[in-house]
């Protein structure tokens, strides 16, 4: 359990190294997600009207997107702005499409254990949502304030320079589990706490949960998780999700370092 106003911690922390990048204020992608509405709620409360949510349609779940980042930001008086990805994501697509490269099959992201079809497509979205939201923050001297959770870092369940490419990381220590605690305590609308979380990518009603590319649940996984970093009894759990969250961790250990020769 969270300890009482940590989400005011989280505030001060987030007013004091916006400070120190000698920027104005923050842009948030808004997904209509858990972690994002969490993020732009926390957000709107240290910088106020320097505060900026940014929808970015592209493909994939875009109807339920706009739908609940519109009821965060109208119940948070957030100010927002929509850039349409769609054509260009388009385009980009056709293009790389066009130098016929023969996918090799495979059953994971790279430098992971999730199953993801398909990735390669998917993470065109993530890349050029990343590389939209620092123009827009460029623009106005804002940072990119990042939506990343303690759970999806750990797992490896983010784009490297997609939305792993942000500024500061304000849910970065926090467990999927501790976000859903969080987004209750700041008044984030049920109806956004208690969707299903997905990657938005594919198409569909929801697409493809979180809990299907895992292969777990999140309190699951996280109440593992942290019984193993606390070195305690784990036969309390199946050993099959023992066994799945240890692989998991191991191969996303070193995703977001960058191997680096030393001379």
């Amino acid at each position: 359990m969270l300890r009482d106003g940590i989400e005011n911690e989280i505030i001060a922390w987030m007013q004091r190294k916006v400070e120190e990048r000698g920027a104005d204020g923050a842009v948030v992608g808004l997904s209509g997600g858990i972690d994002s509405s969490t993020t732009a709620v926390l957000t709107k409360k240290a910088f106020g009207d320097n505060c900026l949510g940014v929808m970015l349609p592209a493909s994939g779940t875009v109807g339920k997107d706009m739908k609940y980042s519109k009821v965060i930001a109208e119940k948070f008086d957030i100010e927002t702005l929509t850039i349409n990805l769609e054509d260009i994501n388009d385009q980009i697509e056709e293009t790389f499409h066009s130098a016929n490269i023969e996918k090799v099959d495979r059953d994971y992201y790279p430098q992971t254990c999730i199953n993801t079809p398909d990735c390669a497509e998917q993470n065109i979205q993530t890349r050029m949502r990343m590389m939209a939201l620092y123009y827009v923050a460029e623009c106005k001297n804002y940072v990119v304030m990042g939506t990343n959770n303690k759970s999806e870092i750990i797992s490896g369940y983010f784009t490297l320079y997609g939305d792993g490419g942000t500024d500061m990381r304000p849910l970065g220590d926090l467990t999927k589990t501790e976000v859903w605690e969080l987004a209750g305590r700041i008044g984030v609308p049920e109806e956004i706490i208690e969707r299903p979380p997905t990657g938005g990518l594919q198409g569909g009603e929801e697409g493809a949960t979180d809990e299907e590319e895992f292969g777990i649940d999140y309190r699951t996984f996280d109440k593992i998780y942290e019984v193993l970093e606390n070195g305690g009894d784990l036969t309390q759990f199946d050993i099959e999700k023992v066994n799945r969250v240890n692989e998991i961790l191991a191969k996303a250990k070193n995703k977001a370092k960058v191997p680096t020769f030393k001379k």
